[in-house]
């Protein structure tokens, strides 16, 4: 039986491709300070009583948070 051989090589193939496909979507986005370029694990930015933001990394007080890819 031929056609039971190719059956099984096809679903093998649609395995390896949905597996692939499914490996894709769980990357970690990486989070970055836009101040120093450095990958950070969390954000960097602390809320100081003013309001506004305080980068630990660069030491520097900024008006909004510098991490991107949150």
């Amino acid at each position: 039986m031929k056609g039971g051989g190719d059956m099984k090589m096809v679903s093998s193939l649609i395995l390896m491709v949905l597996l692939a496909i499914s490996t894709l979507g769980t990357e970690k986005k990486k989070m970055t300070c836009t101040l120093t370029g450095k990958e950070v694990k969390a954000c960097c930015c602390e809320e100081l009583k003013s309001g506004k933001m305080f980068c630990t990394l660069a030491k520097k007080e900024i008006d909004k948070c510098c991490c991107t890819g949150m």
